[in-house]
C-alpha cells in the first residue's frame, strides 16, 4: 500500500477535483519596532514567514497560487512586507501569485507581528512505495534567531526546494523548523509508515531550523 504525504503542517480542502494546500507561519517580536527582540527590516521578517508556509506547501505537493498577509506592524510596514514576499516568490521562479490581507490599523502594538498564509493547488503526490529505495539528504543547516541572519549562506535557497519539488525522482520534501531534525524525522517516519530510526543525517539534530533554513529530501536512487 502506498504512503501518501499530506505534508509537514498543512490543511487540504477538496473543491471539485482539485485540492487545495494551506499553510502558514507566525512571526513575532522581529521587525523595525524599539521593543522588538531581533531588529530586521520587514521585508527579511516577511520573506521568511513566506518561506516557512511555501516550504510546508510544496511538502504537501502543491504549487502556491495565492498569499494572505496579516499584518500588524502599522499601515507604513505592508509595501516592505509584500516586497520581502515578492523576492520568496522571485526565487521560487513562479508568477501569477496574488498578495492580499488586511492590516491591524486601529490599534498601535508596542513590538512587531505578523502571519502569512500560503494557498497552493496540488499538483503532484510525494509518496514512499514499498520497493523504494530512498537516498536521504538534509539541505541546509538548522538556524535559529540571530543565526538566520548572521549566515544566510547556510539557508537551503527557495530555488533547490522548488528544484527538489520537480524532480520526478523526489519522493519526499520534509522542511525542518522549531521541532529540529530529531523531532521531524520522527513526524516523518510516523506519517509515512516507516521504521522509527535515527535522523542519518550529521547536524545539530535538536535544534530548532527557525524559519526552515533547511529541508529533508528522500530521493528514489
Amino acid at each position: 500500500m502506498k504512503k501518501v504525504s499530506t505534508g509537514r503542517n498543512a490543511l487540504t480542502l477538496q473543491a471539485g477535483p482539485a485540492e487545495w494546500i494551506m499553510a502558514t507561519d507566525n512571526s513575532g517580536a522581529i521587525g523595525e519596532k524599539e521593543y522588538d527582540e531581533i531588529k530586521t527590516p520587514y521585508h527579511v521578517v516577511s520573506y521568511f514567514s513566506f518561506r516557512s508556509a511555501v516550504l510546508d506547501c510544496l511538502s504537501a505537493g502543491a504549487l502556491p497560487k495565492a498569499v494572505l498577509l496579516h499584518n500588524f506592524c502599522g499601515n507604513n510596514a505592508w509595501n516592505s512586507l509584500v516586497e520581502g514576499i515578492q523576492n520568496g516568490v522571485r526565487e521560487l521562479g513562479l508568477s501569477s501569485i496574488t498578495i492580499t490581507g488586511s492590516t491591524e490599523s486601529n490599534i498601535v502594538l508596542s513590538q512587531s507581528a505578523i502571519a502569512v498564509t500560503v494557498m497552493g493547488e496540488r499538483v503532484r503526490e510525494f509518496s514512499i512505495k514499498p520497493e523504494d529505495s530512498l537516498k536521504w539528504t538534509l539541505i541546509g543547516e538548522p538556524l535559529v534567531g540571530m543565526e538566520v541572519l548572521m549566515y544566510p549562506e547556510r539557508i537551503a535557497p527557495l530555488q533547490t526546494a522548488i528544484d527538489t519539488f520537480k524532480d520526478d525522482q523526489t519522493a519526499i520534501l520534509w522542511p525542518v523548523g522549531s521541532n529540529g531534525i530529531r523531532q521531524e524525522w520522527k513526524n516523518l517516519c510516523a506519517q509515512q509508515g516507516l521504521p522509527e530510526s535515527d535522523p542519518p543525517f550529521s547536524a545539530n539534530l535538536d535544534q530548532s531550523a527557525g524559519p526552515s533554513t533547511c529541508f529533508i529530501a528522500g530521493k528514489r536512487s
